[in-house]
């Protein structure tokens, strides 16, 4: 599988290779780069973010998404525009639900 996903965003001309870091069969962890937004601004739609980039990648079937088998993706939490390090995706919604009920608990993993 590929170790690195590829994403670009034609309108503004910008293109990433983000490292995967760590997965199985529930998680994806990815290396997030700093000037990306983990997801949709709210006051600019059309601004370039991680999981619609993924998102838009799956509903293609990018080599990436397909040698995965993906039809789903969803962030465990976020970084900030200008921070840059790991993000956790879980790969289906049980998976994404027990996730947010481990952050919710404020005790280290």
């Amino acid at each position: 599988m590929s170790q690195t996903i590829k994403l670009s965003s034609p309108a503004t001309r910008e293109f990433w290779e983000i490292p995967v870091l760590y997965e199985d069969e529930s998680l994806l962890a990815l290396d997030k780069p700093s000037r990306l937004l983990t997801s949709p601004d709210r006051y600019d739609a059309e601004r370039p973010n991680l999981m619609k980039l993924l998102h838009a990648s799956i509903e293609r079937g990018t080599p990436w998404a397909k040698e995965r088998g993906l039809t789903y993706l969803m962030n465990a939490h976020r970084l900030d525009f200008e921070t840059s390090g790991i993000i956790l995706l879980a790969k289906t919604k049980p998976v994404l639900v027990a996730l947010a009920n481990l952050f919710g608990t404020e005790k280290p993993l």
